[in-house]
């Protein structure tokens, strides 16, 4: 099986939902991620689940050449079956989110850190750390 390439890689290692409505949004893009990383789907991932900063820190591409050149990557991935089997803690501090979930990739369970910040009032997944 294939390795993920840094993008995905970086995006993972960078780093329940109650009634706060943040919460359940930082939560759903991690489980889009899951879902679109498991799919090959560049353009889910790289144009609705990471932010434009990540990209061009991750493709070496701008503007809209690092949303094509990440499409490309993850179109390319033959990674089979990547999903969240739990979220543990989602903390949320203004624009930015920490999720710690409990990952499920070839057939092995490890513990993950997503960080999350607001692009146009949305989140999205960034390599930054807090």
């Amino acid at each position: 099986m294939r390795r993920l390439p840094l993008l995905i890689v970086a995006i993972a290692v960078a780093g329940c939902g109650g009634g706060d409505p943040d919460e359940g949004d930082a939560e759903r893009v991690i489980r889009d991620f899951a879902t679109a990383v498991s799919k090959s789907d560049g353009e889910t991932f790289c144009k609705e689940l990471v932010t434009r900063e990540y990209l061009e820190q991750t493709t070496g591409a701008t503007g809209d050449n690092a949303v094509s050149q990440c499409v490309k990557q993850i179109d390319s991935l033959k990674q089979g079956s990547f999903k969240i089997v739990k979220i543990d803690k989602t903390t949320i501090d203004g624009d930015k989110a920490t999720v710690n979930a409990q990952v499920e990739t070839q057939g092995r369970k490890v513990p993950q850190v997503f960080r999350l910040e607001k692009q146009d009032g949305e989140f999205r997944l960034t390599g930054n750390t807090p």
